[in-house]
């Protein structure tokens, strides 16, 4: 089954090279806050989300405190609307006994939610994270773009790992 992934709230977040000549697909769908559609059964999104899994009750562990010179804390959450299952970004992100909550950062498919909205989510439903590193200019975690971006071709994957220093060589 096909579902969307958004990317655009955290990538364009954080620049830290000029912009560089990307794909006009991948790079407009972020300026856009659009969705990108990809099986998150194929092998590269369950890699992300195993990735996001083991690092994660570190990275919550940042959130409550986070070190210096981080900041932009999101995670990406299953959304459920019936049938359809949507993977959205949140941030300022609160724990709230065994409940997270967050702002809903991306303007949503289905209509249940809406962008800045306030959502509670169990951990549990987290399938990616992600935090802006400015001592190092790199966005840490946000596995699931590095998946999606096993859709480019590899010089466009390269440049936007490059450009939002992303590490998808794992």
């Amino acid at each position: 089954m096909q579902h969307s992934f958004l990317l655009g709230a955290v990538l364009m977040a954080f620049t830290i090279a000029p912009s560089l000549a990307l794909s006009a697909s991948f790079m407009d769908k972020a300026k856009k806050d659009s969705a990108v559609e990809m099986n998150d059964e194929e092998p590269a999104m369950q890699k992300a989300m195993e990735r996001a899994r083991t690092g994660l009750d570190d990275f919550l562990q940042k959130v409550g405190s986070p070190p210096p010179q981080t900041d932009y804390y999101s995670v990406k959450v299953r959304v459920r609307e019936g049938d359809n299952l949507e993977y959205l970004w949140l941030s300022n992100l609160k724990a709230q006994g065994e409940l997270w909550s967050g702002r809903i950062d991306n303007a949503p498919m289905i209509r249940s939610v809406k962008k800045g909205q306030s959502y509670s989510f169990a951990k549990s439903e987290i399938v990616d994270w992600t935090y802006i590193d400015r001592t190092k200019k790199k966005i840490v975690g946000n596995f699931t773009t590095c998946a999606l971006l096993t859709k480019e071709t590899p010089d466009v994957a390269q440049k936007i790992q490059k450009q939002y220093g992303l590490d998808c060589d794992r």
